[in-house]
């Protein structure tokens, strides 16, 4: 079974927990990163009913957007529903792991995924709030002569060398790598205790770290060596703006009908409220995944015709009546969901690849929602 800290590790290599917005309490919550998993449960929310889901469920980790802890407590009375809360995840051994921030803000996150789900091309997405960009590391590794493109090919399809619209974005120049094998070594080229020269290549290319783990796998993988010579450099470089939400431009306007139409359809909700600001159709689309009523401003300065988010109140729809930006608002966590299904998902793909067996659940049971 894989510990916590490996499906820490997945999380962080998805959503790192550097680019979370500053104080935003994400990672591990509560447990051990020792601690073997089982089955994990991922969730909106570390609620008493996702705590009685996992329990239902055999889960030992529960994995959620919201964290479990907003604010510094200075006690754990079980009086208290925070308290019990905390009391009885403990009791239960439940290791408890937030992804918040860091899920809204990295590129496949929160948003992304409620776009693709609305049928919105994120593409081309423009950032709505910028936050801040990628970092990125230099990957330079040693290849034999004739294995180069097979490499450079693994290291592409991991995610490395794409500059702009550009893929396979390498550099590569010829000399003689020497090396000596051990005992008890497979050699591609050579053998035991001889000191080999070999006709190679110095590949250099760029990546995100966010791909870190992945494109070093790829590499590994199809490398012919057994022990494979690679160096990792950081880049004062900006990479590609990360932050919340996004503006997306269909190629066709869309009627707020349809607009409603879909976040009922495809979101499974009917609560859905809109202001259209008297137009009929609308073209440039602001989305933010959660609660968007902060970003009201960022959206009009950007110049989107329609918002569509999640807990507008009564002063959000006045601010952008002022503005002119009409507001669709389907719910905090309706247009979370799609992000919290992927999560799910990837968690499942990453496990498998790596050929553990670990259950992964969607919750299933539901707290408190508005009729």
């Amino acid at each position: 079974m894989p510990e916590v800290k490996k499906i820490a590790s997945y999380l962080e290599e998805l959503a790192p927990l550097s680019i979370a917005m500053p104080g935003d309490p994400v990672g591990l919550q509560l447990g051990s990163p020792d601690a073997e998993v089982s089955n994990i449960l991922v969730a909106l929310d570390p609620d008493f009913p996702a705590l009685e889901e996992a329990a239902a469920k055999g889960a030992d980790m529960l994995v959620t957007h919201h964290p479990l802890f907003y604010h510094q407590l200075s006690s754990i009375n079980e009086s208290r529903p925070e308290g019990a809360l905390i009391a009885g995840a403990i009791r239960d051994r439940l290791n408890i792991y937030s992804a918040h921030t860091n899920l809204d803000i990295v590129p496949r996150g929160i948003t992304c995924q409620l776009a693709e789900t609305l049928g919105l091309q994120v593409e081309n997405a423009e950032i709505l709030e910028v936050t801040g960009s990628e970092h990125l590391l230099k990957l330079v590794v040693f290849v034999p002569v004739g294995h180069e493109n097979n490499i450079r090919d693994a290291l592409a399809a991991a995610g490395a060398g794409q500059i702009g619209n550009y893929s396979h974005c390498t550099f590569q120049v010829r000399g003689t790598g020497t090396f000596m094998p051990g005992e008890g070594t497979d050699p591609y080229i050579g053998s035991s205790g001889k000191l080999e020269k070999a006709d190679e290549l110095r590949i250099e290319t760029i990546l995100p770290a966010t791909r870190r783990a992945g494109v070093v796998k790829a590499l590994v993988e199809a490398h012919p060596y057994e022990e494979v010579a690679y160096d990792l450099y950081p880049l004062d470089l900006e990479g590609k703006a990360i932050g919340m939400g996004l503006i997306i431009e269909p190629e066709k306007a869309l009627p707020m009908a349809q607009l409603i139409q879909l976040c009922k359809g495809r979101l499974n909700t009917e609560l859905v409220r809109s202001w259209s600001n008297g137009k009929d159709s609308f073209r440039r689309i602001a989305l933010c995944g959660g609660s968007g009523g902060s970003m009201i401003e960022s959206a009009a300065r950007k110049k989107a015709d329609i918002f569509i988010s999640g807990d507008f109140r009564y002063h959000d729809l006045k601010r952008a009546e002022a503005m002119g930006l009409a507001l669709v608002d389907a719910g905090h966590d309706a247009t979370e969901k799609p992000g919290i299904e992927f999560l799910g998902r990837y968690l499942e793909e990453k496990l498998r690849a790596d050929g553990y067996e670990t259950g992964v659940f969607q919750q299933t049971s539901a707290g408190a929602k508005w009729d």
